[in-house]
């Protein structure tokens, strides 16, 4: 018995070791099948891949794949853009079917509106959203700078280099002339200021454009409204995020001045327009020995090389904590910022401390507070510094021996580097910022949910100023030298709200909402500014006040109040068909007794066509919405918060004397009262359709028209009236004026290519608008640039053609009254001369407007494998600007007074130049025309390489990401006139604080 249970064993065995191998052969199959969408249709490119491993093919144009050695027990994964990703079972199967769902998930997303959400497939109005990402790509602490040509519709300029200095931020045009025409801003459900959240604690962001979006915040939606969400704490693991990079700038997009031989050339030849022939030597130009030493001595001063030399750095660090469980969950943060701008004195460091937590008290009730609280310490250079640099004299010594800033640095001649030297000048701002929203929110039945929100807001800041003796920074009108000041600034605000919400759903077609809201908001704001002239140490800066003679003080007080009622109806049918009405009552304490309260309508339908059935043979349009909007939203901000009262300045020991004894008196100051003021209106239609093609394409095309009247416009009285201050007119606000806004806005999305290893994406936006203003009270107001017809940003002045050439006919020279290398201006026509006249300012006229015709924004992202890169680039197109810098060529006779480099200039043997000859600026009339140019332009604003490390390193670590990257910020830009090369046209032709490019490195790990 054991030797046939013996033998039947070794035969087992035999049979095992022939077997074995083949079933290790039979695992791997070639596993073939076809992928189609849900009404059959095959899909081209679909990613197949073995799970866990780089196996992996795309179908064909039929949808078919063949996918080789393929394990029997393996799991396929299947994705495609636009589809649910499904994985599947091999199960030893030579042949499989797959049927891909529609992703709808995109469509399910959930976006923000007034007072709650919805989702982006039942938005009936004209709303753009924004997540984290497209964000934080961009190296700066300003969320809306991150944000510029990604909005149609929104243009955000950075007109400034200066450390901390923010945006110019405009939504579909201007509408008010003298009030204000900023959006409003919503942090976390309240308004609030975004230059104090941190890019990084934001969830999203989330833009409402039209009025049937913006008229359920009444009074402040004329503008439109951005609701900026941050980041809340999550239920699962405690995570940890670090962000750091560091930041290091190019040269500035600014003008130098003329050094070596093309200073001497520009003299001579200024001398020579002026006498008739060249000089004869330097000395003839440079009388002073000193200076025709420094000459002889080749001791050229790039001034602006020395006061803008230096390199901006930008170092970010971001620490960000989440967790939490079922009951409560946390999201805390804090970041540091240090910047040093372009000049010496120039810095700031920055810290923001964020703690937001929710808590679940009962199933019924839960709570939550939002905290955010931000500390500044920032020290201001001077606007004047780059000016000062580009026409200061270009001959010396700028430093002595040991490297100090010689003052007096050749005859008469004083340094622009004054507010460098030390103890001559300070100008340092503190701020804190507290923000704390507290929440509950009770759900007493299903469908219906009370929430009450009490926020407050404590913004504090002191800001100290010193000018020595030396400093060429501009102080005070009032002021002697030295002169120190230190003014405190305090604000305080709160704001109570009470939200009721219902939604239900009836017989599973008819779904209604409706929302309830009550508002109140209460603001105050107070400064006192002590001030002394005629310190005896400059090193005591602005720190012993009293030891001044001639002190100053000022102090003020401000105080609003606000109370709002608010009801929303949403009713949708089968999903398919939308209604939205809104209307809000609004009463404000600035506006003029009898006009403080106002409504504010607002109605939108959609309709979602793609859903309908007679669209389901049409498979490659898979989402296609109609919506029409309209409201009415208002606008009563700008004018201050007692610009509807008489404003007088009471003098109590000066201005009067009686029989020899001064005696107080009171004296008309700012506006004058007017007891009708009441609210701006703005009437908004927008057209709009959300579409989308074959899960690859989507996009959004929206036509908006605004018309607002009963404009708050600050006119100023006749001086016939009698009632001036210090015998001027004063001005008065008053509801007249109207002005219109029309506009084309497109957003498109594109998956251009979706592979196992590779994705391109694209973001396109593109906007067109018009404004102009309709009609004025007494018709154009030449002296304020406001024209009906034209938009209200417009630019009157010269119209530049050119330049006198020496072969002009001496008649012509005469009826003009100019010279030959002088500037050729068109002329206007005055009681039938054809233009043929001496140069006069009736001969200025509209040359454009600051607004552009087009903003275009373009993005594309790429990933292969761990890489990712992206490339930002806008474009403005159809802006005149008044180029501040070009203006900076006087074409005067003063060797004191440089001029920029480069300039082309007017000679006899350089006849088609554009700037007229030197030593001509004195006698001509129409230098202003040289300052407006088309300012077009293309900018390159983010070009962004990452690299992530692969899973399998990333296992051995205890990171669950690392992410290591470069940007190079604002690295291109391309100019359309060619005679605003070397400057960024963004500023507007600024010629204070350059835009640099900016280069960063930076590391992003998750824990």
């Amino acid at each position: 018995m054991k030797q046939v249970i013996l033998s039947l064993v070794k035969r087992m065995m035999f049979l095992f070791m022939w077997l074995f191998p083949l079933c290790l052969f039979a695992q791997n199959i070639t596993v073939r099948g076809t992928v189609t969408d849900n009404n059959n249709e095959p899909l081209i490119g679909v990613t197949v891949q073995v799970q866990g491993t780089a196996t992996g093919t795309i179908t064909d144009m039929d949808g078919n794949f063949v996918l080789p050695d393929v394990p029997s027990s393996g799991i396929l994964e299947i994705s495609y853009v636009g589809m649910q990703r499904q994985t599947v079972p091999v199960d030893g199967r030579t042949f499989i079917s797959v049927v891909l769902a529609e992703d709808t998930e995109t469509l399910d997303e959930l976006v923000v509106i007034g007072y709650g959400t919805v989702r982006k497939r039942d938005l009936t109005g004209a709303v753009t959203s924004v997540s984290n990402q497209e964000i934080v790509i961009s190296p700066t602490n300003n969320v809306m700078e991150a944000l510029a040509g990604k909005i149609p519709g929104m243009d955000i300029i950075k007109s400034s280099g200066r450390v901390g200095e923010g945006v110019d931020i405009i939504l579909r045009g201007s509408r008010s002339i003298y009030g204000d025409n900023s959006p409003l801003f919503i942090i976390d459900g309240i308004p609030g200021s975004y230059s104090q959240v941190n890019p990084s604690d934001i969830e999203s962001v989330d833009i409402l454009k039209d009025a049937s979006s913006t008229a359920i915040y009444g009074s402040a939606g004329a503008n439109g409204v951005v609701i900026i969400t941050t980041k809340r704490g999550k239920e699962g693991k405690t995570r940890v995020n670090l962000d750091s990079y560091f930041g290091f700038s190019g040269k500035p997009e600014f003008f130098h001045g003329m050094i070596g031989d093309e200073w001497v050339q520009y003299q001579r030849e200024a001398y020579r327009y002026q006498n008739g022939q060249y000089p004869a030597d330097m000395s003839t130009l440079l009388p002073d020995a000193g200076k025709l030493e420094a000459y002889n001595q080749g001791k050229w001063i790039d001034w602006v090389e020395e006061a803008a030399g230096n390199t901006a750095t930008n170092h970010v660090t971001n620490l960000s904590i989440t967790g939490g469980n079922a009951k409560t969950r946390v999201y805390s943060s804090i970041s540091y910022n240090r910047d040093q701008g372009l000049l010496k004195n120039e810095n700031q460091d920055r810290y923001v401390f964020r703690f937001n937590v929710d808590h679940e008290l009962f199933n019924w009730m839960k709570t939550g507070i939002t905290s955010n609280l931000s500390y500044s310490d920032r020290n201001n250079g001077v606007n004047n510094t780059f000016t000062r640099s580009l026409s200061a004299f270009p001959l010396g010594d700028a430093y002595d021996e040991n490297g100090n800033i010689i003052h007096e640095y050749a005859t008469n001649e004083f340094s622009p580097l004054g507010d460098f030297i030390p103890y001559q000048f300070e100008n340092n701002n503190k701020n804190t910022y507290i923000h704390v929203t507290g929440n509950v929110e009770i759900v007493p039945v299903a469908g219906v949910s009370l929430k009450t929100v009490l926020s407050g807001t404590l913004n504090n800041g002191r800001t100290g100023q010193f000018w020595g003796n030396q400093a060429n920074a501009n102080r005070p009108t009032y002021a002697g030298s030295p002169h120190a000041s230190i003014t405190n600034n305090y604000g305080r605000s709160y704001t109570w709200e009470n939200i009721l919400s219902y939604n239900n759903t009836f017989a599973d077609k008819h779904t209604v909402g409706a929302t309830l809201v009550t508002s109140w908001s209460h603001s105050q704001n107070e400064f006192n500014m002590a001030a002394s002239s005629g310190q005896q140490l400059e090193s005591w800066s602005y720190w012993r006040l009293m030891s001044g003679t001639a002190p100053h003080v000022e102090s003020g007080f401000d105080q609003t109040q606000k109370m709002s009622y608010a009801i929303r109806v949403n009713y949708s049918l089968l999903g398919k068909y939308l209604l939205t009405f809104s209307n809000r009552w609004d009463g404000v304490s600035w506006l003029s007794a009898g006009h403080k309260w106002d409504s504010f309508p607002a109605a939108a339908v959609a309709w979602r066509i793609s859903d309908e059935e007679f669209m389901g043979s049409i498979d490659w349009l898979t989402n296609l919405k109609l919506r029409v909007g309209y409201g009415v939203t208002g606008n009563s901000g700008g004018i201050g918060a007692y610009g509807s009262t008489t404003n007088v300045y009471a003098y109590s020991s000066a201005g009067i004397s009686i029989d020899g004894q001064i005696v107080p008196f009171t004296q008309y100051t700012g506006t004058y009262g007017n007891p009708s003021l009441g609210w701006e209106k703005s009437k908004n239609w927008n057209l709009g359709f959300d579409f989308g093609f074959s899960n690859r394409v989507n996009g959004t095309l929206d036509l908006f028209q605004t018309k607002t009247t009963g404009l708050l416009f600050r006119r100023t009285m006749p001086i016939t009236d009698g009632i001036t201050g210090w015998g001027a007119p004063l001005s008065s606000w008053e509801n007249i004026a109207e002005t219109s806004n029309r506009g084309f806005e497109l957003a498109i999305n594109s998956h251009n290519i979706e592979t196992r290893d590779f994705r391109w994406n694209t973001d396109l936006t593109f906007t067109w608008s018009e404004e102009k203003i309709e009609s004025l009270p007494s018709g154009d107001l030449i002296a304020e640039s406001l024209f009906e017809g034209y938009p209200i940003r417009s630019l009157y002045n010269y119209k530049y053609l050119g330049i006198w050439g020496s072969d002009t006919p001496a008649e012509t020279l005469e009826i003009y009254g100019v010279k030959p290398g002088w500037i050729r201006i068109e002329t206007v026509e005055n009681d039938g001369d054809g233009g043929e006249h001496k140069y006069s300012e009736n001969d200025r006229q509209i040359l454009g407007h600051l607004n552009p015709d087009y903003i275009v924004g373009l993005n594309n992202s790429f990933q292969y494998k761990d890489f990712d890169f992206t490339v930002f680039a806008m474009a403005r197109y159809g802006q005149t600007i008044e180029s501040d810098l070009i203006g900076w060529y006087t074409a005067k006779a003063n060797t004191s007074t440089n001029q920029p480099r480069g300039i082309d200039y007017w000679t006899e043997s350089n006849q088609s130049a554009y700037f007229p000859v030197p030593g001509s600026g004195d006698e001509q009339t129409v230098m202003s025309a040289l300052r407006f140019r088309d300012g077009s332009f293309i900018k390159i604003k983010n070009i962004t390489l990452g690299y992530s490390l692969p899973k399998s390193v990333i296992q051995k670590t205890f990171f669950e990401n690392c992410r290591f990257y470069v940007t190079a910020y604002n690295p291109f830009v391309y100019v359309k006139d060619k005679q605003l090369r070397g400057t960024d046209p963004e500023t507007n032709g600024s010629d204070s604080f350059p835009l640099y490019k900016q280069y960063v490195f930076g590391i992003n790990i998750n824990f």
